[in-house]
């Protein structure tokens, strides 16, 4: 009988940064190069702009540090400012929006680093503003044809990151591995400021 030996925790951890490092993820979100319609289109999106996907991502991990239902409440209030700014960014584009972006990634990455918790108010206002200018970005991508299944995948493409997100973050609470969490902060950052 062939066993094979299980690979510990940490040895798995210490080829996180290689992993995220070598994976070809190719920022393709705000190209104009395909308009975005339908629920493929949508539900892709996230995964293909490097941006948005770690913002998702970000949100989700960040809420794991929150105590209890407000930490819990955090990826639906960044879906849901997602969704009100997707018109805003419809009827007011402005290129201004994608350094919102940008800067919602890198503060998400300082808080991780940082292992930050902030008192509800503050943190239901700052995601609510992140997830504003993510929805604003989508909303100048969006084509009258889109329709609402483009919305509907777009949601649901990242409510499944922002999920993965937290899911890691409370996977690595439960292995008293709460210090990954600033190895992400940090890998949210580099990889921040590449995109």
């Amino acid at each position: 009988m062939n066993r094979t030996r299980p690979v510990p925790k940490a040895a798995a951890w210490r080829w996180l940064p290689v992993l995220l490092l070598t994976t070809p993820m190719v920022a393709l979100a705000h190209t104009g190069a395909v308009p975005p319609v339908g629920f493929g289109h949508g539900l892709l999106h996230p995964l293909t702009g490097l941006d948005h996907l770690l913002a998702a991502l970000g949100v989700g991990l960040w809420a794991t540090l929150q105590p209890g239902a407000p930490g819990r409440r955090l990826p639906v209030v960044f879906l849901s400012a997602l969704l009100l700014g997707l018109p805003l960014g419809a009827a007011w584009p402005t290129p201004v929006a994608e350094i919102g972006v940008l800067g919602s990634v890198l503060l998400l990455g300082v808080a991780l680093a940082l292992l930050l918790r902030l008192p509800v108010i503050p943190n239901l206002v700052l995601v609510a503003l992140f997830g504003l200018v993510h929805g604003h970005v989508h909303g100048t991508e969006l084509l009258p044809g889109a329709g609402l299944s483009y919305v509907a995948g777009l949601l649901t493409g990242t409510a499944l990151l922002t999920g993965a997100g937290y899911l890691t973050g409370r996977l690595l609470h439960r292995w008293q591995r709460i210090g990954a969490l600033r190895y992400a902060g940090m890998a949210l950052l580099l990889l921040g400021l590449l995109s």
